[in-house]
Order: structure tokens, then C-alpha cells, then sequence
């Protein structure tokens, strides 16, 4: 029997920090409690990520076109207020290397070997495009102030 979930109201952890529970709700069950394991988030958000990119193509049509989907970003456990947020980390490192898999991809890793590592995987148009707009907002950034450097 399949549920249709028509609205996510908020998210949790659990007590035991073991699950991520979402209340949710639909038009002909009403309010139900979902319960997600550790193990299973990452296939979940992956399994979404996926579905939600063929229905909605992105609005950067041309730069979709060059990388693969990235999975949605964890905020924690908890949802995100505002859809237009974004959330900033300092990195403790960054990898950029050529995949060897044969698939013609420019792989972008950061925090590389790390517990928190995510990785973007692009094409070679692509790279250049990031490799050029990060020189050109690293030398307009050098040009305002001396660089503030990450404790």
C-alpha cells in the first residue's frame, strides 16, 4: 500500500540520536510520524536528490548539464528555514584530481579524508568555469582588503 505525503511539517532527532524522525502529513492519512535510521539518510537524500532533479531541471541549465547531481547538504538533522539559505564552511583542505574511471570527470573533493568529505564531480568545461570564477573572485577579493585568514 503506497502513502502519499503531501506536506513535511518539521524534523528531529530522536532521543537516541539513532533516528531522524519527520512529521509529515497527507490528504487522506493525516498526520504521520516517519522514522529514518542513520544508516538508510544518505540513500534517502540521495534516492530524493535524484527525483527531484528530473522533475524540477535546474535553472542553471548549462552548468547542470556539465556536473553530476550533488547530494542535498545536511544541515544537521534539522530542515532549512529558508530554501534560498546557504550555509558556508571554511574547508580543511580541498583535492581537485582527473577520475581515472574512464568517465571524463575533473573530481573536486573537500575535506578530503575526512569524516565530513563531499566531493563534486565535473566536467572539463566545467572545471575551467570554477577554476577561472574562483581566480577571478580571489584577485577581486586580494584587491578589497588583506585576506582574513580561518582560525
Amino acid at each position: 500500500m503506497a502513502i502519499r505525503i503531501a506536506e513535511v511539517k518539521s524534523s528531529r532527532l530522536s532521543d537516541d540520536k539513532k533516528e531522524v524522525i519527520v512529521d509529515a502529513g497527507g490528504k487522506y492519512i493525516g498526520s504521520i510520524e516517519l522514522r529514518f535510521a542513520r544508516e538508510c539518510l544518505d540513500p534517502l537524500i540521495d534516492a530524493l536528490t535524484r527525483a527531484k532533479s528530473s522533475l524540477e531541471p535546474s535553472a542553471n541549465a548549462g552548468a547542470a548539464s556539465n556536473a553530476i547531481a550533488a547530494p542535498a547538504p545536511k544541515h544537521n538533522g534539522g530542515a532549512v528555514a529558508n530554501p534560498d539559505e546557504v550555509r558556508f564552511q571554511v574547508p580543511k583542505n580541498l583535492t581537485v584530481t582527473a577520475d581515472t574511471s574512464g568517465r571524463g570527470f575533473v573530481l573536486l573533493i573537500v575535506n578530503h579524508r575526512l569524516e565530513n568529505q563531499g566531493g563534486y564531480a565535473l566536467s572539463p568545461d566545467a572545471a575551467r568555469q570554477v577554476a577561472g570564477g574562483l581566480t577571478k573572485s580571489a584577485d577581486a577579493v586580494l584587491a578589497q582588503k588583506p585576506p582574513v585568514t580561518p582560525n
